[in-house]
């Protein structure tokens, strides 16, 4: 004996509904985790510097200011030329 089409449809609405309570529900834990866990929280004033041209072989430097916005300390272990 087999499910008629609307029996068909309401369990797979179900199913869609659902999955979709269970994404908020993560979401919102997820969420709320990150709001109260302490973590560092990097802001960086001018975060690009353009040099222009550059002849070969000169020396050029910038200086950046870097903050920790957050509640445990900021590691910075590399920086990378963009």
């Amino acid at each position: 004996m087999g499910m008629d089409e609307g029996g068909k449809r309401m369990k797979v609405f179900r199913a869609i509904l659902l999955g979709c309570l269970v994404t908020m529900v993560w979401a919102g834990v997820t969420q709320a985790a990150e709001e109260n866990e302490a973590v560092p929280i990097i802001e960086i004033e001018n975060p690009t510097h353009d040099f222009q041209q550059i002849p070969q072989g000169e020396v050029v430097k910038h200086d950046f200011r870097v903050f920790n916005r957050g509640s445990t300390p900021l590691e910075i272990k590399s920086v990378k030329p963009g």
